[in-house]
């Protein structure tokens, strides 16, 4: 019996092990697509809004080859992207690189799999490689026909440090919870043994003694995955901030260019739609909001309650742990007149899983 309760012993811990390691890859899994998808959407997000820019100067016919403002406004992006390798706008017709952040790059021409990627691409074409990717998005004339591209190439390298932060993170909490099980396993069979040859009569004091026992395993596991999926949050949070504080300057940027072009600054039509479109489309965002520069708040999506809380006693309020603000200003000839704040859930991964 002995032998057989022993072999169930070895058979529960193995189990138990499987089911650990199966879970945290699972985690492991869905925490690096969500900081892939992340990354992406950032690199989308700038991209799109140079795009803009520049499809704002070619409709009002202005032509490819002589834009004026290209290189501003490719060297601006580069200076607010850290993973970036080049930019550069190509020309449709012959692929030649007309403008690039790279001086080297200028009159060469671009690789044939963008051209053709480009040309029968309405959106963001992406084209992956062992360490950087390339985005790109076509360029329309005045009259929507396709005369150039935009494309970004990035490197990857920032993306494999998160990934290889989550795989020890992975290892570490597979080994630690899958030694908790797999010792409960076995204190359960000494346990068991013991009472059969030992202390039969003291069942009440071993019962206790068992019952402490498993209150004990249930904390240690407990606490265990509040720590994994904390040091999972950690490993997405650099990404998850990043991307915040650029969306947040993009909207800023936006406000004080409507404010500069005459627009006041508390009556900017259909502005709670546009935020509302950015946080639908970023599923971490809890919260936007625009507010004056003494913080009343002037437009607002989503709800920012459950991101903050209130001291009872002094009524200061202050950000709840595991939610991430950033705050950006909106500025009008050189002040500042408001903020643009976004408020973000850190824990959106854990709890669109569970």
């Amino acid at each position: 019996m002995r032998s057989m309760s022993l072999s169930h012993t070895i058979l529960a811990s193995l189990f138990w092990c499987a089911v650990v390691f199966a879970f945290t890859g699972m985690n492991f899994m869905k925490y690096e697509e969500a900081s892939h998808t992340l990354r992406e959407s950032r690199i989308e997000t700038a991209l799109t809004d140079m795009h803009k820019a520049l499809q704002v100067e070619m409709d009002k016919g202005e032509a490819l080859p002589g834009l004026k403002t290209a290189e501003k406004i490719l060297l601006n992006y580069t200076r607010s992207e850290r993973d970036l390798l080049s930019a550069m706008i190509f020309s449709a017709n012959t692929g030649k690189i007309l403008f690039s952040t790279l001086v080297g790059q200028t009159g060469q021409s671009a690789p044939v799999s963008w051209r053709q990627k480009c040309v029968r691409s309405d959106t963001v074409f992406i084209e992956k490689e062992k360490d950087k990717e390339t985005m790109g998005m076509p360029l329309l004339n005045a009259f929507s026909e396709n005369t150039g591209c935009l494309v970004a190439q990035y490197t990857t390298e920032s993306g494999e440090v998160v990934r290889e932060k989550m795989i020890k993170t992975t290892f570490h909490y597979s080994v630690r919870l899958a030694a908790i099980g797999a010792g409960f396993c076995f204190f359960i069979y000494f346990f068991g043994f013991l009472v059969a040859t030992t202390f039969q009569n003291k069942k009440i004091q071993l019962a206790i003694a068992f019952v402490l026992c498993q209150g004990l395993l249930l904390l240690a596991l407990y606490f265990s995955f509040v720590s994994m999926f904390k040091a999972f949050d950690e490993n997405i949070k650099q990404e998850m901030s990043t991307k915040t504080q650029q969306i947040a300057e993009q909207i800023s940027a936006r406000l004080g260019q409507a404010v500069q072009n005459g627009v006041p600054f508390d009556s900017i039509t259909a502005l709670e739609t546009y935020l509302d479109q950015i946080r639908q489309k970023n599923k971490e965002i809890l919260f936007i909001l625009v507010t004056d520069k003494t913080g009343r708040v002037l437009y607002e999506t989503g709800s920012a309650a459950e991101a903050f809380e209130a001291d009872p006693y002094t009524g200061k309020i202050s950000l709840r742990e595991g939610y991430y603000n950033a705050a950006e200003p909106v500025n009008s000839a050189n002040a500042a007149i408001g903020w643009v704040q976004i408020g973000v859930n850190e824990r959106f991964v854990r709890e669109k899983g569970f």
